[in-house]
């Protein structure tokens, strides 16, 4: 079995096959069972996709290679974000996230190049806590002064002539760049379409990271020539010597983003020195120490409120069994903070798991009848405890 191709300065002239082989799709698939997610607008699940998967990835092999493969329209989704504004995601049928996990897996190798030191996101060997220690270094090294900002509507605004023309310059094979382009170009269902100068690429979509990336390459390439840039996604951070440094990236950045036709978020941008602190990624990063910013405590509790909702009916061992996911998932996160700081909350947890268990409204009789022994028999455990663990 050939290798997926790297980039060697010239264009590759034949992406389908590589796209429709077995191996390619049964990886694709198991990418996207391991995701899980919502049904598309067919409202099959991953679970009765699997039931005869492989007939079903045989078809579609079939269907990709004779060019008679149509991408279904994409289903909306509002997701709450923290600020009360909603975020609109485009979810595909399980079928076509196969297609798009399968697109991502043979363009990945062929651009990986593009992703230099200031790329994150999406990108293999990396991920949002080094992206987190990478500012905080900076900042110990004497840049303690940094430009936080986002990309306004980054994914609703990417131009899609633009991001098929960047795809166009490593790739020659037409019927491979049609098929990317029918996708990025899915219609969302009760929705208008777009006409062919639209902007936009569905956020959803197993692709819609990797396109960001090849996307912003040019931009992290040119503003990392000048500062030291740090960025996971739309979210960047940009850490100088001085504010006048920083005041100067700003100008830098709003050039670069405007040539790729993007914007930075008004009410996101801020220069802002590291001895005050920054919100990057979840974290509050100083100079000194990362710990979890103040949303993210605030989104932590409110995941355990939803789960222990005073005088619930379940049993106790239960009502455990949904919680420490939750809790060992944000703590295995923020593990880069020490034990301290997490103290407050892992006392309201256990104090919420007492209220959830009693019908007593005396907080005396909680700790009477719940104490602290019988709660780690159970199961029970906090971001300060797991955390103590971790550093034995």
């Amino acid at each position: 079995m050939k290798p997926l191709p790297k980039w060697t300065g010239q264009k590759h002239p034949s992406m389908m096959p590589l796209l429709c082989r077995k191996r390619t799709l049964q990886a694709a698939w198991e990418q996207v069972r391991r995701n899980g997610g919502a049904p598309g607008v067919d409202g099959e699940t991953v679970e009765e996709f699997g039931e005869n998967v492989g007939e079903r990835l045989f078809g579609l092999s079939e269907a990709l290679r004779l060019g008679t493969w149509q991408p279904k329209p994409l289903r909306r989704v509002w997701i709450p974000k923290p600020d009360g504004r909603k975020r609109g995601l485009a979810i595909p049928c399980v079928e076509n996230r196969v297609v798009h996990a399968a697109i991502a897996i043979v363009l990945y190798p062929l651009f990986e190049d593009m992703f230099g030191e200031a790329c994150f996101a999406y990108v293999q060997g990396k991920n949002a806590k080094e992206a987190v220690v990478r500012v905080q270094r900076q900042a110990q090294k004497g840049k303690t002064w940094v430009l936080e900002t986002d990309v306004a509507a980054f994914f609703d605004t990417m131009d899609r002539k633009r991001v098929e023309s960047k795809l166009a310059e490593r790739i020659a094979d037409g019927s491979f760049l049609r098929l990317v382009a029918a996708v990025i170009r899915s219609e969302v269902l009760g929705e208008t379409i777009g006409d062919e100068d639209a902007e936009g690429v569905p956020q959803g979509s197993p692709l819609s990271p990797l396109l960001a990336n090849i996307y912003l390459a040019d931009f992290d390439r040119e503003v990392g020539k000048r500062w030291e840039l740090t960025r996971f996604a739309d979210d960047l951070v940009v850490s100088c010597a001085t504010r006048e440094e920083a005041e100067g990236a700003r100008t830098t950045v709003e050039a670069a983003l405007k040539r790729e036709g993007l914007s930075m978020k008004a009410e996101k941008t801020r220069v802002v020195s590291m001895w005050e602190g920054v919100d990057f990624l979840g974290y509050r990063i100083t100079t000194w120490k990362a710990v979890p910013s103040a949303k993210s405590m605030k989104r932590f509790r409110e995941k355990i409120r939803d789960l222990t909702l005073k005088h619930e009916t379940r049993p106790p061992l239960e009502v455990v069994g949904r919680v420490m996911p939750v809790v060992r998932g944000w703590t295995n996160y923020f593990d880069l903070t020490w034990p301290a700081p997490l103290w407050e909350v892992s006392i309201w947890q256990l104090n919420r798991l007492r209220a959830c268990f009693t019908k007593h409204q005396w907080r005396g009789m909680w700790q009477k009848e719940w104490p602290l022994s019988r709660l780690l028999a159970m199961g029970v455990n906090t971001p300060w405890g797991l955390l103590k663990e971790k550093s034995r």
